[in-house]
């Protein structure tokens, strides 16, 4: 029967290392066309929230035509935005015809038209309605603030991973634009957790079954992130290259790099035509410039920004299969504070529906002023009072049936 293993002291007291202090270098620079949408990433982070959005042009991110504001508006959202969108459709198709006669124009299609006055392209404002280039965005400043906090819990683990990897620690804030930093974070077409990992690509670095599984584990998921943006990195050979392929996939991107000729991203965002490069995979490395932007200086747009403290926990290799609700109390261990640090852990695992059988680390809370070895010696002697018949467990039907019978539906 295997031991117990006891895992690293992730208990961190010093905040000077937390990642309260200002990062000591810049790895990613703004060029060329990119700079006009760090900005406007910026602005969707720091002065909108969700209740917001502004309609703009998708082509030129700059340009924005209307802000909505969904407190003010009484409509719901969709419709109100439909509405915008169909209004402007129509001012663009009016200046269009009155570009040469501009005394004409009302005052709402003269600011249209002066929109447009450094653009010089024939036909702008007939293409400008096309429906991929009049789009609605919303904004993110509450949910931005939301994962700052939440990144508090897990920021100090995440950029030790990456240097252990040789990575840039700036890359660790990737998951503001993927989930907001969502601990919670669970996508219509089925991506999981923080870094947003689809499952077919999650089962190549993570464990992913019934009972556990590991995208919805910041600690995991990250390590995963890690290598699967080092491999980008290795095949396409620059970071905004990497960093993009990380939403728009490794190969896709080594075929935009082919086609244009070019491993400027720039160059690809703007000469690349393909139906899956649209604009989240033109935009995602300027989303990523703005999220580093607007964290390391967080201080200076959210003046009353509050992190949660970084999580504190030994590990341990439980040997003997159990129900986790019935040998916590035995511990004196929270089960809200187990459920806390092992969020790749399945519901049924801590509410007693499953059995946890071992071979997986789990994470528990060690006390304030306490070292991994401490807690794990207590653990040892606790662990020890427990009842036989309480660690040798099997799948117990009469448990199974008395308290689950639900389950037998599926």
């Amino acid at each position: 029967m295997a031991g117990f293993i006891s895992g690293q002291d992730f208990s961190s007291n010093d905040e000077e290392k937390h990642i309260y202090t200002v990062m000591p270098r810049l790895t990613f620079k703004v060029e060329g066309g990119l700079e006009k949408n760090l900005k406007f990433w910026t602005n969707i982070y720091t002065q909108y929230y969700t209740y917001q959005g502004m309609i703009h042009d998708a082509k030129y991110i700059d340009l924005v035509y209307e802000i909505l504001d969904f407190k003010i508006i009484d409509k719901k959202s969709e419709k109100a935005i439909r509405e915008a969108k169909k209004r402007i459709k129509s001012l663009l198709l009016s200046v269009h015809k009155k570009q040469n006669q501009v005394e004409k124009m009302t005052e709402e299609e003269k600011k249209i038209y002066q929109l447009f006055g450094n653009i010089q392209e024939p036909n702008k404002f007939l293409k400008a309605m096309h429906r991929k280039r009049l789009r609605f965005q919303l904004g993110q400043k509450d949910r931005f603030v939301e994962g700052l906090y939440n990144s508090g819990k897990y920021l100090i683990f995440m950029e030790e991973i990456f240097k252990k990897e040789g990575l840039p620690i700036e890359l660790t804030r990737l998951p503001f634009v993927e989930s907001s930093f969502n601990l919670k974070a669970r996508s219509k077409i089925g991506a999981s957790g923080i870094w947003q990992f689809m499952k077919s690509t999650g089962k190549l670095y993570l464990k992913i079954n019934d009972w556990v599984d590991e995208r919805n584990d910041p600690i995991r998921a990250t390590e995963a992130a890690a290598k699967l943006l080092k491999l980008n990195y290795e095949s396409l050979g620059n970071w905004p290259l990497a960093v993009t392929a990380y939403n728009h996939g490794r190969k896709g991107l080594m075929r935009a790099v082919r086609k244009v000729g070019s491993q400027d991203l720039d160059e690809i965002v703007t000469e690349y035509r393909s139906s899956r490069f649209g604009f989240a995979s033109g935009n995602f490395f300027t989303e990523l410039l703005a999220a580093i932007e607007v964290e390391k200086n967080s201080d200076s747009y959210f003046p009353q920004l509050k992190r949660a403290r970084p999580l504190s926990f030994y590990e341990v290799d439980i040997p003997d299969p159990v129900y986790l609700d019935e040998i916590l109390p035995f511990l004196g261990i929270n089960l809200e504070q187990v459920t806390e640090l092992n969020p790749a852990l399945s519901s049924k695992i801590f509410s007693g529906k499953k059995l946890f059988s071992g071979g997986y680390f789990l994470r528990l809370p060690l006390n304030e002023g306490q070292t991994a070895q401490e807690a794990l010696d207590s653990f040892k002697v606790h662990y020890a009072q427990i009842p036989l018949s309480l660690k040798q467990r099997r799948q117990s039907k009469a448990k199974y049936d008395r308290k689950f019978t639900s389950e037998k539906k599926r």
